[in-house]
């Protein structure tokens, strides 16, 4: 049933091609829980209600499924006034910023209101701490602490609670990788490349402000090393893959100068290989939108990741029953080695970061 699942989400995102010719036969509550599984439902119902030629639901189902794409809906709305005061916020403090992910992607898709929302991530530098090769980790850890004593910190972000009824994480670093020299290149690229992003402003929908997101450009790098982390740490679901797509057939990779380069020298070659599989299987990306070859190996693995945990692999059984930091530990353990094979540089690398990341936690926490 999932690979008519898959067929149906393919035809959303491009109904050019036909309607699944078995479309009578949809178990449609059983896509309604996949959706909600993969978080994609605004964005499925979307199409549920504006093309609705040969697609009838049971009547439970469309209440139900538009009860949940109003409530998505009022979120995003939410979110989109709360970005415009937390940045107004952060920029009164002496900050600049940028949002990551969330209310920028939403911008991509044909409805922003269909996106299903997460947290508020935002990237923030102190003003004029110019093109410094390290963020100023130890002074944004004093102002959230200041506002929140009990933020939890880690290595790329710390938790600044809740603004207004909303989660935040104020990131240092928009992302990371486990590998150190691959990490290390990857921080770098970000600092070169941070002073474009924080300048990058656009209008939220519906006139409620402006604010600063990261350009396509940048991304195609970023949000691919982003998957990659939750690939290998819990998992990952279809609503960023979705963000990917509509990313790249805004048809940034042509206005990389060698986007290949840039990939490889940050170890995210093989994966984006990978990705480019279930671009090609589920959304049937044409090939002239790929950043890299596909990978069919690896992508059959990251698929069937995709399709065993959900969004960030909530549904994961492994997952649910590690319920204890003794569990949580085993399971990464486990899950190192089931794709170690496929992904060996990070895999090897993780139990050394863990490591490395206790102790850099105690310097700050």
């Amino acid at each position: 049933m999932v690979d008519s699942y898959l067929k149906f989400i393919r035809y959303v995102l491009d109904n050019t091609q036909q309607l699944p010719k078995d479309i009578e036969k949809m178990d449609w509550a059983g896509l309604f829980q996949f959706c909600q599984e993969q978080a994609i439902v605004g964005m499925i119902f979307n199409e549920v209600k504006w093309n609705s030629d040969g697609i009838t639901l049971p009547l439970e189902v469309l209440l139900e499924w538009l009860a949940l794409s109003e409530q998505i809906k009022g979120r995003n709305n939410l979110l989109n006034q709360q970005c415009v005061e937390l940045t107004k916020m952060f920029r009164n403090d002496g900050f600049v910023y940028c949002i990551l992910k969330g209310q920028g992607n939403a911008l991509s898709y044909p409805d922003p209101y269909s996106r299903t929302p997460g947290d508020i991530d935002i990237w923030v530098k102190p003003k004029g701490n110019g093109s410094s090769v390290r963020p100023d980790v130890k002074r944004i850890i004093e102002y959230i602490k200041g506002i929140n004593p009990e933020g939890r910190v880690c290595y790329h972000h710390i938790d600044y609670g809740v603004f207004n009824g909303v989660e935040v994480e104020v990131h240092y670093r928009p992302s990371f990788m486990f590998n150190p020299i691959h990490n290390q290149r990857l921080q770098k690229w970000f600092i070169a490349h941070s002073e474009e992003q924080f300048q990058n402003e656009v209008e939220l929908p519906d006139g409620v402000g402006k604010v600063a997101i990261p350009t396509p450009e940048f991304n195609i790098v970023f949000q691919l090393s982003h998957i990659y982390n939750h690939v290998l740490h819990e998992g990952i679901g279809l609503r960023q893959f979705v963000d990917y797509y509509y990313l790249l057939k805004s048809d940034v990779r042509s206005q990389m100068d060698d986007v290949s380069s840039t990939l490889k020298y940050l170890g995210l070659w093989k994966f984006a290989g990978a990705v480019m599989y279930v671009m090609r299987e589920v959304f049937a990306l044409d090939e002239q939108y790929m950043v890299a070859p596909v990978d069919e190996r690896r992508g059959k693995v990251l698929l069937q990741e995709i399709m065993r945990g959900g969004n960030f692999g909530k549904y994961d059984e492994a997952n649910i029953k590690a319920d204890s930091r003794i569990k949580k530990n085993i399971q990464r353990i486990k899950r190192d080695i089931r794709m170690m094979q496929y992904f060996p540089s990070e895999c090897l690398w993780e139990p050394v970061f863990r490591a490395y990341h206790f102790f850099w936690r105690l310097r700050y926490n």
